[in-house]
């Protein structure tokens, strides 16, 4: 019988799922990795962890929207005291027949029919406002126009981006509720892997141990170690039963050779496996399992089926963990013709030109110079694509 191996959207939505459901039931265990309360500026770049709500309206009361004069009824008006930003709010209507000069953002005195421009009035000599131009527009701000008090402002899951602090603030918050970092811990295995040199024929330089924690503190997640670890049954389920965070991410041993050992010691450790091979090149051999409150991205040896996995599963994993959506992929154009003789998707490193997108040169499973140079990942059918076509992307979080 034929293995049918989960495509990768479906994959992609498996370890999302699985994310939040450790999140959830991390949350319910209380496990001291609940959310925390932040201050706006110490919250940027976090996740929200509820539904952020507008504490006023924005803005707070009926304002100009240009520097001029704030006008009741017809023209020309008799002119009273100035108003500037930053002034109390008048409780006295404006009469009609009457104008008051207006800086932007300065609020405007009930009765106010419109505010004219400076370059659209001028003062005559008796002293009154006569409009000169004419115009439809009331350029007054009325109060609630971009924000409403307790109107949501960003659901939980969103990330506090500058705007969205700035949003905030005006809208009276002063702190947040954000969702705790997810702890990350990598391990490479391979006895074939050194550290440091010019590698001798039969071994390979450590690509991973410097670059996955960059890569994970992009997705979100807080990498607090990375370690080579031997080709070794033993050595290999003790560095998964060991883990306290809530994502290991090993790399290499995943496949079924005689130095392979993830499955075993998945197995040994009593963990659940939950993703057994994706089916997409480069990265099938990838796998996700989960033991207790740690959840186990287990990548392929390869420098690019390894990277393919980080992104295409360890994005989508910490997002659930943040408790943020599932990021949409959308869709890029082929430039050119891109065959796939093969069963399952061919996924691709490629660069963007004025007519689409092109494959990267020099890419395999164990080549990283197409990857160097790429602005995305694209998804190519069985099949394969021809030029115009819309195929899925993968962003790449460091592009």
């Amino acid at each position: 019988m034929t293995l049918v191996l989960p495509s990768w959207s479906d994959a992609r939505r498996a370890a999302h799922e699985q994310g939040a459901r450790l999140a959830a039931d991390t949350a319910t265990a209380d496990l001291g990795a609940g959310a925390v309360r932040l201050d706006l500026a110490s919250a940027l770049g976090r996740t929200l962890a509820a539904d952020l709500l507008a504490r006023a309206d924005v803005p707070g009361h009926d304002g100009a929207a240009m520097d001029g004069w704030a006008v009741a009824g017809p023209g020309p008006w008799a002119l009273g005291a100035p108003i500037v930003a930053g002034a109390v709010p008048a409780e006295e209507p404006l009469a009609v027949g009457h104008a008051r000069p207006v800086t932007t953002g300065a609020p405007v005195p009930p009765g106010t029919e419109a505010v004219v421009r400076s370059e659209d009035a001028s003062v005559d000599h008796d002293g009154r406002l006569v409009r000169h131009t004419s115009s439809a527009r009331r350029h007054v701000r009325p109060a609630g126009e971009e924000v409403e008090l307790g109107q949501v402002l960003f659901p939980g899951g969103t990330v506090l981006t500058p705007p969205r602090a700035a949003l905030a603030a005006a809208s009276g918050v002063d702190d947040v509720l954000v969702a705790p970092i997810p702890t990350a811990r990598i391990a490479v295995l391979g006895d074939e892997i050194v550290g440091a040199g010019i590698p001798r024929p039969g071994q390979v330089r450590d690509v991973f141990t410097h670059t996955l924690p960059t890569v994970l503190r992009l997705f979100g997640a807080d990498p607090i170690a990375a370690e080579r670890v031997s080709d070794d049954a033993d050595g290999t389920a003790r560095v998964l039963d060991v883990a306290q965070e809530r994502l290991v991410v090993t790399t290499g041993g995943t496949a079924g050779s005689s130095t392979d050992h993830i499955r075993g010691a998945l197995a040994r450790i009593g963990a659940e496996l939950l993703v057994d091979r994706v089916d997409v090149r480069p990265g099938r051999p990838v796998l996700l399992a989960r033991r207790g409150t740690t959840v186990y991205l287990c990548l392929p040896g390869n420098p690019m089926a390894a990277m393919v996995g980080l992104v295409l599963l360890g994005g989508p994993l910490v997002a659930g963990l943040l408790g943020r959506p599932l990021e949409p992929t959308g869709s890029v154009r082929l430039a050119v013709d891109v065959p796939n003789d093969r069963p399952g998707a061919l996924l691709l490193a490629h660069r963007t030109t004025p007519e689409g997108a092109v494959p990267a040169s020099h890419q395999s499973s164990a080549m990283l110079r197409g990857l160097a140079d790429a602005d995305g990942l694209m998804i190519v059918p069985a099949g394969g694509g021809v030029a115009g076509e819309d195929v899925p992307p993968v962003r790449l979080p460091w592009v």
